[in-house]
């Protein structure tokens, strides 16, 4: 079994999951472009009214852009996120089907408008160190509060996403973390078991998930409180990973 080191502790593994924003990405730059995106297609869509009560409802000021990153447009799934969307467009006079209808289609011009406008960026190092995690037999996955098809293209358009043997969104599984629903149906689909499993993440329903979970290992992005969470370990990027193990010939 591959195995790595953090924090000078060695880890023995199969499967290592990782969040994506704060975890692999950075959020905050995404986030960014993100709430620009949407709050144009509303704009365009809608106009501005309504556009300025959904931006109150994510916790979006603009002009100048300031985005709450413990709100909905960072925290919530994207079930949760057009929940609030179609609240925003229903107060505005319109059915709520109609509603429901209307920020999807807001939500879709959006997601194309980022395809132009943002380009996603890993972590310093990130990259190589999944590469190492790869070659030396680990594998890798993301479970994500994200959608997955959003989430998987977000990797294609670094170039990563062949490391990963498994993506799981919040569209995929019943209950978002901090449920353990998405790690469990990660680690069921590739056939390990969760003891046999480290969840790596930034947010406390990460730690929350992963315990629930009952993984074998829990590790926290850049954030120490997380330790009273319950992750085992803290670093400020996964660059940290020492890989140790090597792959055994079959």
């Amino acid at each position: 079994m591959p195995k790595f080191s953090v924090n000078s502790r060695e880890i023995n593994a199969k499967l290592i999951l990782f969040d994506i924003d704060g975890t692999l990405v950075d959020d905050k730059n995404r986030y960014k472009h993100l709430a620009r995106a949407r709050y144009d297609a509303f704009t365009s869509l809608l106009g501005e009214k309504v556009a300025e009560k959904w931006a109150k409802l994510e916790g979006i000021t603009m002009n100048p852009l300031k985005i709450d990153m413990n709100g909905p447009l960072s925290k919530a799934p994207r079930r949760e996120d057009l929940a609030i969307a179609s609240t925003a467009i229903y107060l505005n006079g319109k059915t709520w089907n109609d509603a429901k209808t209307m920020a999807t289609k807001i939500y879709s011009q959006a997601d194309e408008t980022m395809k132009e406008i943002y380009k996603p960026t890993l972590f310093d190092k990130v990259d190589e160190t999944l590469n190492e995690l790869t070659s030396t037999g680990f594998m890798l996955g993301v479970a994500t509060n994200g959608d997955s098809k959003i989430s998987t293209e977000l990797l294609e358009s670094i170039g990563v996403d062949s490391l990963f043997d498994v993506v799981i969104g919040a569209d995929m599984v019943n209950d978002a973390k901090p449920s353990p629903e998405m790690i469990l149906k990660a680690c069921e689909s590739l056939e390990i078991a969760p003891s046999e499993t480290v969840y790596v993440g930034d947010q406390p329903t990460d730690i929350q998930a992963g315990r629930a979970a009952e993984v074998g290992f829990i590790i926290a992005v850049g954030d120490k409180t997380l330790l009273d969470e319950g992750a085992q370990f803290v670093v400020d990027s996964i660059s940290e990973f020492g890989v140790i193990g090597k792959k055994e010939c079959s």
